[in-house]
């Protein structure tokens, strides 16, 4: 996990670092981070970037990230549906008039 705070510091240091910006200008840095790591990013350049810059990226930290992210997005995507479809549910349940049993799969 000490590699993961190196990939954060220096995703941080870019963000700042005008230099490291333009170095990584088509690798959509502008999005790294809070949302997400971007999955068609040049790793090897991105760590050959950090390495100059004085940081210890490795693929692996990269690809952790990015796995973490999606995993996150997942897992976000997957209780807006559960939410939406229990909301639906309750919806034809007041329009039905009844607290018969909902067929959560059609509307």
């Amino acid at each position: 996990m000490e590699h993961m705070n190196e990939l954060e510091a220096f995703i941080a240091e870019a963000r700042r670092n005008p230099n490291l910006q333009a170095q990584l200008k088509d690798c959509a840095l502008e999005k790294w981070g809070d949302q997400h790591t971007p999955l068609d990013v040049d790793t090897a350049k991105v760590i050959e970037v950090a390495k100059r810059a004085g940081f210890h990226v490795s693929e692996a930290d990269i690809c952790l990230a990015q796995c973490q992210q999606l995993n996150n997005f997942w897992r976000f995507e997957m209780e807006n549906a559960f939410v939406a479809r229990r909301t639906l549910a309750r919806i034809q349940m007041q329009i039905l008039g009844s607290n018969d049993a909902i067929d959560y799969y059609s509307f």
